[in-house]
């Protein structure tokens, strides 16, 4: 009686030790993606406080989740807290370097705060990768229409419009 009740808890043991972690894997993984279908859908729906608390379970259960950065960023320039749209801005860039909506939404944040060539320098990044970003490319041709806006932005050499010859 004693080896098979020895066997039966070696067998639950191994069930605990080796299955379940997968398992709860599984549920936690499907969680997070659970609370980020949630957030997008609030996004879609204009309920800007609410995708960001859906965002923040994303976040909690995946703290390295870039695109959850940046739809919690978007969220807090929708509903005007431009720092903390910039903050999460930095954190999806720092997890993915070529995310250009990073760019061009702190970019966005950083021209409501009133900073023109740090936004006009993130529009630009967003442009070089990916020249289909629409919204970088409205706000930089929109920039350049305004003399007054443009003229600190263009003094940084890279940014420059190519001069013609007369």
């Amino acid at each position: 009686m004693k080896k098979t009740y020895k066997k039966t808890v070696l067998i639950l043991v191994f069930f605990f030790l080796i299955l379940i972690p997968p398992l709860n894997a599984q549920v936690f993984n499907h969680t997070a993606h659970e609370y980020f279908k949630k957030s997008l859908e609030c996004m879609m729906n204009g309920d800007y406080q609410e995708a960001i608390v859906n965002c923040n379970e994303v976040l909690r259960r995946d703290p390295n989740s870039a695109v959850t950065y940046v739809i919690r960023g978007r969220a807090y320039y929708e509903i005007k807290e431009y720092d903390k749209a910039i903050n999460d801005c930095n954190q999806a860039i720092r997890r993915d370097r070529n995310n250009a909506t990073a760019y061009t939404i702190r970019g966005s944040a950083h021209n409501k705060k009133g900073d023109i060539d740090s936004a006009f320098s993130d529009w630009q990044t967003a442009l070089n990768i990916n020249p289909f970003d629409e919204e970088a490319k409205l706000n930089v041709e929109q920039m350049l229409k305004q003399p007054a806006l443009r003229q600190p932005a263009l003094r940084q050499p890279a940014l420059r419009q190519p001069q013609t010859q007369r």
